[in-house]
């Protein structure tokens, strides 16, 4: 395994994603992230303006799960449900690391591409854009294999690296 990977894997628990978690925040309140500023103090306006806004767009406080997972529903349907459904391999531990792949490659592909970008949706044929459309180019994306190390095989256990063929 190479150092790269090594590395990679080792963020992949919970008490890394805490002791990360704590080193940015030592940062913020030390001021030194170039982009963010840490004000303890203002943390109850904070909260209070979340908890608002909160009870302001959904008064029964039902508020719907946000996730990338959201955004592969259209019209009610769970677009990767039915994949993984008619998937004809992969045991849960392998479903569950294409899942673990599909959101990280989706969320990072999210990343920038502008108010103009639209995805047309061959299923719909609507013009989707913002995250639901990225969600959705990189769903069909890892249907067609397009992320996989089995092109077949969408949920094969390996990520091709970028530049391999």
């Amino acid at each position: 395994m190479d150092s790269e990977t090594a590395a990679a894997l080792s963020l992949l628990n919970a008490g890394a994603v805490r002791a990360r978690s704590r080193q940015i925040l030592k940062a913020g309140l030390e001021d030194t992230l170039p982009n963010f500023r840490v004000d303890l103090e203002r943390l109850d306006d904070a909260t209070d303006l979340v908890v608002a806004t909160m009870r302001r767009n959904y008064p029964t406080l039902d508020v719907p799960f946000h996730s990338r997972w959201r955004h592969f529903v259209v019209g009610g349907t769970s677009r990767y449900d039915d994949l993984i459904s008619a998937a004809v391999s992969g045991d849960r531990p392998a479903r569950a690391r294409a899942a673990f792949d599909l959101a990280i490659v989706s969320v990072l592909l999210d990343a920038g591409a502008g108010p103009q970008w639209r995805y047309r949706d061959a299923v719909t044929g609507k013009s989707i854009g913002r995250s639901e459309g990225l969600a959705l180019a990189s769903l069909d994306m890892f249907a067609r294999g397009a992320f996989s190390a089995d092109a077949k095989d969408p949920l094969a256990r390996r990520c091709r690296r970028v530049g391999d063929t």
